[in-house]
């Protein structure tokens, strides 16, 4: 499956956080469990993310913090940017 542009983006962010190429992100894996990522580093994320993608927020939604996967967090993006 290609990545859409906004899960491109995502890897983006993720990678550059991480310090690795962007194709390394996975998008089907959980963010804390699978790349390492720890409590402080998803918040650092999730601002990030906020920030390319105005005006979607991610943090303290209640439907976001069920969001796992950068797949789940691209798909919800792009919901809220087709509603408003």
């Amino acid at each position: 499956m290609t990545p859409t542009p906004t899960e491109l983006r995502l890897q983006q962010v993720v990678s550059q956080k991480l310090k690795i190429d962007p194709s390394e992100v996975p998008l089907d894996r959980g963010l804390m469990e699978d790349l390492g990522l720890d409590s402080l580093d998803v918040v650092e994320v999730i601002l990030e993310i906020e920030q390319h993608f105005q005006p979607v927020a991610i943090w303290g939604q209640s439907s976001a913090e069920e969001l796992t996967t950068l797949r789940e967090v691209a798909s919800y993006i792009d919901n809220e940017l087709a509603r408003q």
